[in-house]
């Protein structure tokens, strides 16, 4: 969880729980690669949460993990409208209603994964998410979080690295995708 000092850095990787076996290969290297941040001197604390298939976002039930889930997907949705990301279409809700008792209710269906950073208590980041045509997928933002580390770039919480001081003529930016792509070329 979140820690109220700023300087902390926290990564939560959720997995669903009973995923297919398709999806088993990338939940092992997501869990291989936030265990290699785990061992960074930047990040702080690394969790790893279990989710279901879907989350009924409208009975919070007095369960202590659902709590969790409730609050997380809360701060992801302010997350997004606050950075005009996306979450669509990898946490969709729809409203279902029952003929038969008469009880209507939001359904969110969840990502096999889910990736989100904090700097002390503000989520800076969410995989899966959409920025415009551009996807951030959790295992690309994983590799870039790890490699960048092992660089010694300069990480920015905002997609983007640098590999000079932002003062330095040649400073460059990049996107996630610019980086992913040209490492599949090599």
């Amino acid at each position: 969880m979140p820690d109220d000092n700023p300087a902390t850095t926290t990564i939560e990787l959720w997995t669903r729980s009973f995923a297919p076996t398709v999806a088993e290969p990338k939940h092992e290297r997501a869990i291989d690669r936030v265990k290699q941040l785990e061992r960074l001197e930047s990040v702080d604390a690394v969790t790893v949460g279990v989710w279901g298939r879907s989350f009924d976002r409208t009975r919070h039930r007095r369960i202590p993990h659902l709590e969790r889930i409730a609050a997380t997907l809360e701060a992801f949705d302010a997350w997004a409208e606050r950075t005009g990301r996306d979450l669509e279409p990898f946490f969709r809700t729809r409203h279902v209603e029952s003929t038969i008792t008469g009880e209507s209710y939001d359904v969110c269906r969840l990502p096999t994964l889910a990736l989100a950073e904090y700097r002390g208590d503000e989520l800076i980041h969410v995989a899966p998410s959409r920025d415009g045509d551009r996807t951030v997928e959790v295992l690309d933002r994983l590799e870039v979080l790890v490699r960048e580390e092992g660089e010694g770039s300069t990480l920015e919480f905002d997609d983007r690295w640098t590999d000079r001081s932002p003062d330095d003529p040649t400073h460059r930016r990049r996107s996630d995708l610019d980086v992913e792509t040209e490492r599949n070329r090599r």
